[in-house]
């Protein structure tokens, strides 16, 4: 007698994962959770970069006074080199700015705003030091001369400037006073409005030193206000 053919029904977990893999993906509340998660960093991000676009600008501003380098100098031209807003100004050092000091040689160093002031100040004793060297290097390539009265120099590149005045140590020498303002974080590009301020710094530190600390014969003879460049 034959037997009526039964069908064949797998069993066991072979047959159970091939039914789980052939099923349609169905997402888990985990995976839903993960998705709004992401989407809701992704909106937080994007809504970040957006107020921070509007916010004010929360740097704040330079309090800087009406004289540095122990007071000796006016800093309208400080002022004018730097920015309204930024890191607190500091006067790191100022040495032999004090009236009738004399020592030769003198420095202030001044920053704030991401900006630093190199000033400096010294008595050339070497008779090679004199007008006709001065002319020489302003007359360089990149120099620009400039001149205060009886007082020369020149503007070096983007950021420095170098005035002499005269400050012999006796009668018959040709001594110089030589000045140098040098100012650090700027752009290395020409600005004439950076030049003109620089060289009135330079102006005011050579006043000081000439009138007051080192006492210069050829003091008496400076104009007051900025040099002339070019």
């Amino acid at each position: 007698m034959s037997r009526s053919a039964t069908p064949w029904v797998a069993k066991g977990r072979g047959a159970d994962q091939t039914v789980r893999n052939n099923a349609p993906f169905t997402p888990t509340s985990g995976t839903r959770r993960k998705k709004i998660t992401f989407a809701a960093l992704g909106t937080l991000v994007v809504a970040g970069a957006a107020v921070a676009l509007f916010l004010p600008d929360r740097k704040p501003a330079l309090s800087i006074p009406d004289r540095v380098c122990a007071e000796a100098v006016p800093s309208t031209h400080v002022k004018a080199l730097l920015p309204e807003k930024g890191e607190p100004f500091e006067e790191e050092r100022a040495v032999n700015f004090t009236p009738d000091v004399s020592r030769g040689l003198g420095m202030c160093d001044l920053s704030g705003g991401g900006r630093v002031f190199e000033i400096r100040y010294s008595r050339l004793q070497d008779p090679e030091y004199n007008r006709e060297w001065v002319r020489r290097d302003a007359s360089k390539p990149g120099n620009i001369p400039l001149s205060l009265g009886p007082a020369g120099g020149y503007v070096e590149s983007h950021s420095r400037v170098e005035l002499f005045v005269d400050c012999p140590y006796a009668k018959g020498r040709t001594d110089l006073l030589e000045v140098s303002v040098g100012i650090g974080g700027v752009p290395e590009t020409v600005d004439t409005t950076r030049q003109a301020a620089l060289a009135g710094l330079a102006a005011d530190v050579a006043r000081v030193i000439a009138r007051q600390v080192e006492r210069c014969e050829g003091a008496a003879d400076l104009p007051d206000g900025a040099p002339a460049i070019g």
